[in-house]
């Protein structure tokens, strides 16, 4: 089921505080094989996309509407006064790039899945979505059932569980039907997954470790001040590159959690470490913001485009870039 409203065209910059501390809740494995369907397609077509900076008018104005996709396959946990039910409900915010004539960009661009953290929403992370979409990706943002504040009743970080395959639902219903206004943009693209806090562990959960929830199997992750997760990934299956990235002055999940994860998955992977970056701050209101998302859109650019990965360039000041 989809409902769209479209919304307009979006330039303003957001920024909200992040309530709550984290419990030690964590996404729950389940079984699934993983294959490079994903990477293959994106090796075919690759020769009809071309390379974004050479295009006119990057970056682009930023167009956004408002979806809502339902999983009757899985249940929602109650919240607050509202008793649990069948089905998952997922409102989800869609941005893209556009020409002045708001026309969407020519060729075919990634699809970033972005899971925002505990007791926030995607509101919250409005100029670095901004940025990534007008770096040229359709970004899709789910309000999780269980953990938005957008949503009535008290967040529930316990509803963390379900976050994985929320993200593979929400990727797996736009590859498969794609709402119209992005319909000719994301086919052949490739799927990012991109989290922050508990959206991070959420995707980082979907990427490296095997599920039973259908849904694609993404080129890249970039994991925002994420906690370590097993690396569970069956025989021959592709690891995902991963950019993680970490403040170190997060008073929620410290340096060392994210720092775990870029050890413990399979190389090549990159580490950007933000002097004085705070949890939230750092992808939100911190001064150096813009210069995290500048990272971040050229790693998803790059890596969609099977282009060779140089960071070096965005990196510099309080941004420290390690790679293995």
């Amino acid at each position: 089921m989809v409902a769209v409203t479209l919304v307009g065209i979006v330039m303003g910059v957001f920024a909200a505080g992040c309530a709550g501390q984290h419990a030690d809740s964590s996404a729950r494995p389940r079984p699934r094989s993983r294959s490079a369907d994903t990477l293959k397609r994106r090796d075919r077509d690759r020769g009809q996309r071309g390379a974004l900076d050479d295009r006119v008018g990057w970056p682009w104005r930023v167009a956004m509407t408002t979806v809502t996709f339902t999983d009757m396959s899985r249940a929602t946990r109650p919240r607050g006064t509202d008793v649990g039910h069948a089905g998952r409900r997922i409102t989800t915010v869609l941005r893209w790039p556009v020409a002045a004539n708001g026309r969407p960009v020519p060729g075919r661009l990634p699809l970033v899945v972005f899971a925002h953290g505990y007791a926030v929403q995607t509101s919250t992370y409005a100029a670095l979505l901004d940025d990534v979409a007008a770096a040229g990706s359709v970004v899709a943002a789910p309000e999780f059932p269980g953990e938005s504040a957008a949503l009535p009743g008290a967040p529930d970080e316990a509803d963390l569980a379900n976050e994985p395959c929320d993200v593979e639902f929400v990727a797996n219903t736009i590859e498969r039907a794609p709402p119209p206004e992005i319909s000719d943009a994301i086919l052949a693209g490739g799927v990012v997954f991109v989290g922050h806090s508990d959206g991070a562990t959420a995707v980082a959960a979907a990427a490296y470790q095997n599920h039973s929830c259908a849904g694609p199997s993404p080129v890249a992750v970039v994991a925002l001040s994420v906690r370590d997760v097993p690396i569970d990934l069956g025989p021959g299956s592709q690891s995902p590159l991963l950019l993680a990235v970490t403040g170190t002055a997060d008073q929620i999940n410290p340096e060392y959690n994210t720092v775990q994860l870029f050890h413990h998955v399979r190389p090549p992977a990159w580490l950007l470490t933000v002097d004085d970056g705070t949890h939230l701050g750092t992808f939100t209101t911190d001064p150096v913001r813009q210069q995290v998302s500048t990272v971040i859109a050229a790693f998803i650019r790059s890596t969609a485009h099977d282009q060779p990965i140089d960071l070096r360039a965005q990196s510099g000041g309080r941004l420290h870039l390690t790679s293995r």
